[in-house]
């Protein structure tokens, strides 16, 4: 029985991708992360027939059951902007090593498909829509130690010819997103009737894509044996920071309220892709941003009055 694995298991993106799966009917996905896999990751997939194996690790390498997986996501990393731009060993540390495990592993794995989840700010700040040839123009920690892990897999695939997609997604919308990331920090603020700190003067642009448009687009790509190189997951839905906090407050029927903080060392004023490989292969974005900012902001509310703190870890 072939196996599809997940490495990167405990954040957000994994719980939807974990729905996607099941509904795929896989016989079996192996679940990989360094923290506990959430409880209903792995309920969503029994649910539907499918066997579960799940492993703590910091490593892919040595790990048991894994000779029969056909296919691998890699959804582990550092993705913490500002945590990196603090400690920026502990991001090219963690990126990197991540990418030569995955490298390594895959080596001893040749028939294994691999799709690694990478970032739209590997290629720098843009205001317009970039394309999949575009250069690596990373301007802080974070964005370089992404680069430099695509740069490390490319190498890998190149030189002994494996079966590497690169996926690069802009900002993401779920409920089960949590960490210091810009929606969680906004429900947070705004359900405790504090102001949302923002960075500088909040016109800092970002494109934002629902968490189940890129899932579907992994999918794709995972079935796809002619789908190499790298794709572009956007939506060319472009919102500011202020618009998302509008959105969020809007959701929880509170007025908006921000406070503006010293911005970041170094902060793009914007991203863009252009998502046309992707595209030609029949994908496209089927939520509303606008639409799925509220319905987080809205999950996420909830989970706080059931006492759960959405900044108390970091989950992709």
């Amino acid at each position: 029985m072939s196996s599809t694995l997940v490495y990167g298991a405990a954040g957000f993106v994994a719980s939807t991708l974990a729905g996607e799966l099941a509904a795929q009917r896989e016989p079996k996905v192996v679940l990989v992360d360094q923290w506990d896999v959430p409880a209903d990751t792995s309920a969503r997939l029994a649910s539907h027939g499918v066997a579960v194996v799940t492993h703590r690790a910091t490593s892919l390498r040595g790990l048991p059951q894994l000779d029969d997986v056909s296919a691998a996501v890699v959804l582990a990393g550092q993705t913490d902007v500002d945590e990196a731009l603090a400690h920026p060993a502990r991001a090219f540390e963690s990126n990197t090593q991540i990418a030569i495990d995955v490298g390594e592993w895959l080596r001893a794995h040749p028939r294994a498909r691999l799709v690694y989840v990478s970032s739209d700010e590997v290629l720098g700040e843009s205001f317009a829509p970039l394309g999949e040839c575009a250069p690596h123009l990373p301007t802080q920690p974070y964005a370089a130690s992404k680069a430099a892990a695509e740069v490390i897999l490319h190498s890998y695939r190149d030189t002994y010819g494996l079966n590497i997609v690169t996926v690069r997604s802009c900002n993401l919308v779920g409920g089960h997103q949590r960490a210091r990331k810009l929606i969680p920090t906004a429900v947070a603020h705004l359900v405790a009737g504090k102001p949302v700190p923002v960075f500088g003067l909040g016109t800092h642009v970002r494109e934002w894509l629902a968490v189940e448009d890129l899932c579907d687009a992994i999918v794709l790509l995972l079935r796809r044996q002619d789908a190499a190189g790298v794709y572009h997951c956007s939506s060319g839905v472009h919102l500011t920071v202020l618009e998302v906090i509008r959105l969020v407050a809007d959701a929880l029927q509170v007025e908006p309220r921000w406070q503006q903080v010293s911005d970041r060392l170094v902060h793009d004023r914007s991203y863009g892709m252009a998502s046309q490989r992707v595209r030609e292969l029949g994908w496209s974005p089927e939520h509303d941003v606008a639409d799925s900012i509220k319905r987080a902001a809205v999950t996420i509310a909830a989970a706080i009055a059931a006492g759960d703190d959405p900044l108390a870890a970091e989950r992709r």
